[in-house]
């Protein structure tokens, strides 16, 4: 009787274990789809840069992980124990020290905020994603993901696809709303498409990668990313390497479909953009489309086949097929045509040009040499324009010559002009204008003059390329405006980072400190540069984070990689690898894990090595004590993203009412923004404002003593904000704290120096103050500080003498001066 009791027992309590198995694996299931969501939809909403879409998806992610968590503290499962979950973890904890030295907390919270964001997405795939099919699916999400980007942005080109920002300027920015980092993405994700055609056998599923495959690389030449460009090859490389014997060949036998799939459709792009009708574009985009269908079909069925015969046949194939692109790409590369530019009799006056770029050697005297046929029917001005410019090492343009021929002529002329002693380049725009004229140059050579051997030959208009790409190919450069203006970010960085080395200037650094610092004015709220940015935010200890992640990625990755011996998961190794060292490399040169949705997709990639790592190596590790800890974190990172978010639609909400002009309501809204986010320098100082405004019209110093206070706040939130310095100067000034509102229109200066028009609010509140001390009959006084005004020449051009690119005072700048000088002379 006792044993069958203790049979039924045991047959009861496998019954029960087996439900609680599937009941775990159906939450396991529920939490992987959580997770292909939170990984797939936040390139569509601006790339998670700004901060409307991404305190909400941190919240999201964070709601998700704290009830993960507590599923793994149910299972008894760690979530943190390798080397590579505290490496990731180093870097989240270098961000929080910065934060104690932060120059501006409040972007230094957002970026903690960020990286926790990353590290619960790293964590969740971590301990989700272990087997074969569920990173294939999580790649495929990611492939889609990327593919839909391409759609909008080859879409919005025409004006099918309305995505503001996603077209400008001739480029395809897409939802990331910048180019080069689209075009990072996009080529991420086209080499793991790549690795997935090897992957599967279905030649029907081989078939759809090829359309998704052609779709990213459409879009991704029309980015016009020259750095992309230039990396793509060496990332390819890399892929063939990774992948398993006999399948090497097969990533790139598909790039090859891909090219033949895309040419004609890139080839027709320009002029379907231009016309302007949708029809055109899409017309072509589905011819490419079929193309790539039958194209990759057919070498997946020829790829098997060799390879059932012999692999050596099948390199030996690929090797030929190699030589064949090597050789279309010199053609495509090389092959030129004359370049005619014209306007037609009833075609207005406008300007049509094309501008080469070709080396020069400093100080020396060149020749440029062409053939041309001009007409000029009509007897205009000219016929056509030849402008030469000399760039330096900054790519800074001086124009050294311009030449313009109004006569009809056929034949060859010459045009002689001297180098600058800073000339590292030249760039030689042609140039059409007129109604009814016409210009085709047939040739052109440059050579300096005492050395004619040393010809170059201009390439006028490429035979095969779009125009568009034919000038960005031709301004690869090193000395390139981008390239020119990057390498003064790092100089300017490095200045950064010698006052702040240790620990950083928290999150945020560059876009609050650089313009102190920047050796002439532009504006750029990024360093183009990760890797700079980690060190400028977080100092050394962020740098030593960021070696640590980077060495135990590279030591789990080589792991992973060779102890997976199977083909199939050698591939989907590979393709992982592969994006992980494309989205670092190219964002080594750009601001593209800025963006959070490429850096969610980084973190994504990086938990699937961590997640094959930890199934090869034995674990001992089992603080489960580190999930309560976890848990608490999730919930202080929910809360404030929550908070912060909430805040936000109560300052857009103050916004309307300020457009309005209903105070009441504005302030109403903004006092709630605050109490939300109080570290907000923007919004305290937008609610002071809101506060003068209602304190001198009511006459309330109730509510000019909280102006004030919060106005003081956001200067002290945000010491090296420009203008909210000059706001708070301005506060004062009009409540008659003088010499307090001088002091932080000066500090608004010496925050920016190389900004002309800090200069004027300055010279302008000297000027007042004197002019109210004259006014009072205060001589002395008056006399002090229109000297002042006067003497704001002395120190704008002291500080516009320390810039590359030195710019003129503003008219209103010096009107002020002459007005302060003459009063001045009136007084003595």
């Amino acid at each position: 009787m006792a044993q069958k009791v203790a049979v039924k027992k045991g047959k009861t309590l496998k019954k029960q274990t087996k439900k609680t198995y599937r009941s775990f694996a159906s939450l396991d299931t529920i939490f992987y789809i959580l997770l292909l969501v939170l990984v797939f939809y936040p390139p569509f909403f601006r790339g998670m840069y700004f901060e409307k879409e991404m305190f909400p998806t941190i919240a999201l992610t964070s709601a998700v992980f704290i009830i993960w968590a507590i599923f793994k503290i149910v299972q008894k499962e760690p979530i943190i124990s390798t080397t590579l979950d505290y490496a990731a973890l180093s870097l989240v904890v270098a961000y929080i020290i910065s934060s104690f030295f932060a120059v501006n907390i409040r972007a230094s919270i957002g970026e903690v905020l960020r990286y926790f964001d990353y590290l619960f997405i790293y964590f969740i795939v971590s301990r989700t994603v272990r087997d074969n099919k569920k990173i294939f699916i999580l790649l495929n999400v990611l492939v889609l993901s990327s593919f839909v980007v391409a759609v909008v942005g080859l879409g919005s080109s025409v004006n099918l696809i309305h995505y503001n920002g996603s077209w400008v300027g001739g480029r395809i920015n897409s939802t990331f709303q910048y180019p080069n980092t689209t075009a990072s993405f996009l080529m991420a994700f086209f080499l793991v498409n790549l690795a997935l055609i090897s992957y599967t056998d279905n030649k029907y599923l081989k078939a759809i990668y090829g359309v998704t495959a052609y779709t990213q690389f459409y879009a991704y030449v029309f980015t016009l990313s020259r750095g992309a460009w230039l990396m793509l090859p060496f990332l390819g490389i890399i892929l063939m390497f990774l992948m398993p014997r006999g399948k090497r060949i097969e990533p790139f036998m598909y790039f090859v479909g891909v090219l033949i799939a895309s040419a004609l459709p890139i080839v027709k792009f320009n002029s379907a953009v231009a016309s302007g009708v949708a029809l055109n574009l899409i017309k072509w985009y589905l011819i490419g489309v079929f193309a790539s269908l039958i194209v990759t079909y057919a070498i997946s069925f020829f790829v098997s086949v060799v390879n059932k015969i012999n692999v050596k046949v099948g390199i030996a194939i690929a090797a030929a097929i190699g030589i064949f692109v090597l050789a279309a790409g010199y053609i495509v590369f090389t092959t030129q045509v004359p370049l005619t530019l014209k306007h037609d009799v009833e075609e207005p006056d406008s300007i049509k040009s094309i501008t080469r770029f070709v080396s020069a050697e400093p100080d020396r005297v060149y020749v440029l040499k062409y053939d041309v046929v001009a007409k000029n029917s009509s007897n205009k001005d000219w016929a056509y324009g030849i402008i030469i410019n000399s760039r330096n090492e900054n790519d800074q343009a001086t124009k050294i010559a311009e030449f313009y021929d109004k006569d009809n002529f056929i034949g060859e002329k010459t045009i002689e002009f001297s180098t600058l002693k800073d000339t590292k380049r030249l760039a030689i725009t042609f140039v059409n204008n007129f109604r009814n004229t016409s210009v085709t140059f047939t040739k052109a050579q440059i050579y300096p003059k005492n050395a004619p051997y040393e010809v170059q030959n201009i390439m006028l208009k490429y035979k095969y390329l779009p125009e568009d790409i034919a000038s960005r190919v031709q301004d690869i450069d090193f000395t390139s405006r981008s390239s020119s203006q990057r390498m003064q970010f790092y100089k300017d960085g490095f200045k950064i980072f010698k006052d702040y080395p240790i620990f950083g200037a928290g999150g945020g650094a560059w876009a609050s400190l650089y313009f102190k610092y920047q050796s002439y004015l532009y504006w750029t709220t990024q360093t183009h540069n990760y890797f700079m940015q980690v060190l400028l935010d977080a100092g050394i200890i962020g740098a030593i984070a960021i070696m640590f992640l980077l060495l135990s990625l590279f030591r789990g990755m080589y792991r992973v990689y060779k102890g997976y011996l199977e083909e199939k998961d050698r591939i989907l190794i590979s393709a992982v690898i592969t994006a992980i060292v494309s989205l670092y490399a190219h964002a080594a040169m750009d601001f593209d894990l800025s963006l959070s949705a490429v850096s969610i997709a980084l973190w994504a990639l990086i938990g699937v090595i961590n997640s094959l790592d930890i199934l090869k190596v034995k674990v001992k590790n089992k603080k489960i004590y580190l999930n309560y800890l976890a848990i608490v974190v999730a919930f202080v990172v929910m809360f404030m993203s929550t908070s912060m978010s909430v805040a936000l639609s109560y300052a857009v909400k103050g916004d309307n009412f300020l457009r309005q002009q209903n105070l009441i309501l504005a302030e109403q809204n903004y006092e709630k923004a605050v109490s939300y986010d109080p570290w907000n320098a923007k919004y305290r100082m937008t609610y002071g404002q809101i506060l003068t405004a209602l304190g001198d019209q009511l006459k309330d110093a109730v509510k000019l003593q909280k102006a004030m206070f919060e106005e003081e706040k956001a200067v002290q939130l945000e010491p090296f904000n420009s203008q909210l310095n000059a706001q708070l100067g301005a506060f004062y000034l009009a409540h008659g704290q003088i010499d307090l509102g001088l002091k932080y229109v000066l500090k608004a200066v010496e925050v920016q120096p190389l900004r002309p028009e800090n200069y004027q609010q300055l010279a302008d509140a000297y000027n007042k103050v004197g002019m109210y001390y004259l006014n009072n009959g205060d001589k002395e006084k008056a006399k002090e500080f229109l000297q002042k005004a006067v003497d704001v020449q002395k120190m704008f051009d002291k500080a516009n003498s320390k810039s590359l690119e030195p710019k003129p005072m503003t008219e209103m700048t010096k009107q002020i001066i002459e007005e302060s000088q003459k009063t001045l002379q009136e007084i003595h």
